[in-house]
């Protein structure tokens, strides 16, 4: 497989993460915002995150071998590279498109184009911070590359290019401008939030869950296996590590839905529990943790054969009843009485 074709495949999978990851705070921010998480917006977060990582693969990799490179000088005279371009005589735009100083240049102002146009799609800005958000990212690479990756090699395998800051900066605000026709910097216009519970926030509140409990069951289990096998030196504790790996999580979730009655992908898609009985909020909470989050660690950590299986049951029941019950309340709140809400209006306090 090609360099090219390797970067491209880290780029996918690595951003692919990077978006599942990043799926609870932009959750967060839309569903307050604007009540509404649709499909568009998701491929909008998916393309950022791969653009993003591909940034990094295509001018840090591939990493070569310590000693087995020769370091690579710094050139600091600005537009050097802009006067190696030569117009072409009688080959004409064929011939200038063949030309190697000529595809440097326009290969790195199209490397940011796609910067500027999320810019203006994601944060809402226009050129002026695209230009400059383009030339601080553009610095960060750049620095790193003539860092040696900040160190990590004793000299910089690659090229640390002033023209390219120029070059990249470019490219982001030719993009922004570029997608000002398609892309309004105030965005849609003004909705009235929705009152109800639709059954794509809950699940997506289910998925935001899902996501919480395995990045820090991961973040955890990667720590556990560092202290245990690099500190420690007792080598991997496996049976510690499946225990925190899903405690952890299972604890974080107990404490927000006993303390504020929602869990964490209900906070982030700006749910919340109410009671129709004040005195009884605190047992109902109880009863949700323990028919909702409470199966799913139970049968995470139990070693049993037809675990997996259980487990895949459980949360396919699950995700059906919350198809099926008003306000798609699903199983937990409806076994706990717990009415399930949109947003936490001013003045309102959560299973008041």
């Amino acid at each position: 497989m090609s360099t090219q074709a390797t970067n491209a495949l880290i780029a996918v999978g690595l951003g692919s993460l990077v978006a599942v990851l990043l799926l609870v705070p932009t959750a967060a921010v839309r569903y307050r915002r604007a009540g509404r998480l649709p499909p568009g917006e998701l491929l909008v977060l998916l393309a950022a995150a791969v653009y993003g990582i591909a940034l990094w693969t295509y001018t840090l990799l591939p990493l070569p071998d310590p000693g087995a490179f020769t370091c690579r000088p710094t050139q600091l005279d600005p537009l050097t590279s802009v006067g190696r371009v030569s117009l072409p005589g009688d080959g004409g735009v064929r011939a200038l498109l063949r030309q190697p100083a000529f595809l440097q240049v326009a290969l790195n102002v199209l490397l940011f184009v796609p910067f500027g146009f999320f810019v203006r799609r994601v944060l809402r800005r226009g050129v002026v911070v695209a230009g400059l958000l383009g030339l601080a990212a553009s610095a960060l690479i750049e620095t790193t590359q003539g860092t040696g990756i900040w160190g990590l090699y004793d000299c910089a395998y690659r090229l640390l290019d002033v023209d390219d800051l120029l070059l990249n900066a470019t490219g982001a605000v030719l993009g922004s401008l570029a997608s000002w026709a398609v892309v309004r910097r105030s965005g849609p216009q003004a909705r009235a939030l929705p009152e109800h519970v639709t059954w794509g926030r809950r699940v997506v509140g289910m998925v935001c869950d899902a996501v919480f409990v395995v990045a820090v069951g991961a973040a955890v289990a990667i720590g556990v296996r560092f202290v245990n096998v690099y500190v420690l030196d007792v080598g991997p504790w496996r049976d510690l590590q499946v225990l925190l790996q899903w405690s952890v999580p299972f604890a974080l979730e107990a404490v927000l839905v006993l303390g504020a009655g929602r869990t964490v992908g209900e906070w982030a898609v700006s749910l919340r529990t109410s009671s129709r009985h004040r005195w009884l909020v605190g047992p109902q909470r109880v009863v949700k943790l323990a028919t909702g989050l409470g199966p799913v660690f139970v049968l995470g950590l139990a070693d049993l054969p037809w675990g997996g299986a259980a487990l895949a049951a459980y949360l396919a029941l699950t995700l059906a009843a919350t198809w099926s019950t008003r306000e798609h309340r699903g199983l937990s709140h409806v076994l706990a009485g717990l009415e399930l809400k949109v947003g936490l209006r001013v003045g309102v306090r959560a299973d008041a």
